[in-house]
């Protein structure tokens, strides 16, 4: 395929993935109530969504829980890392790579039944902190995959055994040199668990006790009695800030790579 044909192709192809999202972002702007026909061009809609008490709990709910799940999930896939990448190799470190990627293979919904089960059986109330262990698990391939990379690249500078031969433990190399080193990989991670956080609903949807009200929660709330322009004016917020937050991801990823 070349030429025109190869263009059109591609053409058609972006259209089909980003067309949707480009009509949900022009009907946010829409004057009319019903996203049927043109009407005019306004900001109400936006506007509207600062005055909404219950859509401003349910904004900061989503942005602490993601800030706590990113926290979480960038320990977490650390350690997980610095274990695969720093010690010897251990018997089941197979299993033990395969179980962390897991959660990207799995089906959501399963995970959701699975942690609503698992969370019944040991007696932990469902509520912000069992939601956000749950973010956390179903964000650690993403942090994990980040700091793995990075710790294996600085692996082959030998920096750590170095400090370590000049009298260093293990502990003073791990603070001092290995840390510093990756925390645009650190960071990069727990950007994209936060986006993972923050746009999640079938996880929240089972494991959210009662009072938790996450953004994507409500956008499917509101969206049982129609789409309105509301809707769409919310959505295209959300739509924001995850190409924020994945552009920000990119960027330190990029300078994690060239470091």
């Amino acid at each position: 395929m070349k030429g025109r044909g190869l263009q059109a192709y591609c053409a058609g192809l972006y259209a089909f993935l980003y067309l949707p999202l480009a009509v949900m972002v022009a009907f946010s702007f829409n004057e009319a109530r019903r996203n049927v026909a043109w009407k005019g061009f306004t900001f109400q809609w936006y506007g509207n969504l600062f005055h909404d008490a219950e859509l401003a709990r349910a904004v900061a709910t989503t942005l602490e829980l993601a800030v706590v799940a990113s926290l979480l999930a960038a320990v977490m896939g650390m350690l997980a890392s610095y274990a695969m990448t720093r010690h010897a190799p251990f018997r089941g470190r197979g299993l033990y790579s395969a179980l962390l990627n897991a959660p990207l293979m799995m089906p959501e919904i399963v995970m959701g039944v699975g942690l609503l089960s698992f969370f019944s059986r040991v007696g932990m109330p469902l509520n912000f902190w069992s939601l956000a262990c749950a973010h956390a698990l179903i964000a650690l391939p993403y942090t994990t995959a980040a700091i793995r990379a990075r710790l294996l690249s600085l692996k082959e500078n030998n920096l750590e055994d170095a400090a370590m031969d000049l009298g260093a433990t293990e502990w003073e190399a791990f603070r001092k040199i290995t840390l510093p080193l990756a925390r645009p990989a650190i960071i990069s991670g727990a950007l994209l668990a936060f986006t993972v956080s923050f746009e999640d609903f079938v996880t929240s949807f089972f494991i959210a006790g009662i009072g938790i009200v996450t953004m994507p929660i409500k956008i499917y709330s509101m969206m049982k009695f129609g789409v309105t322009p509301e809707i769409n004016a919310l959505a295209s917020c959300l739509l924001g800030i995850t190409i924020t937050f994945l552009a920000l991801q990119s960027i330190l990823n990029r300078r994690s790579r060239l470091g």
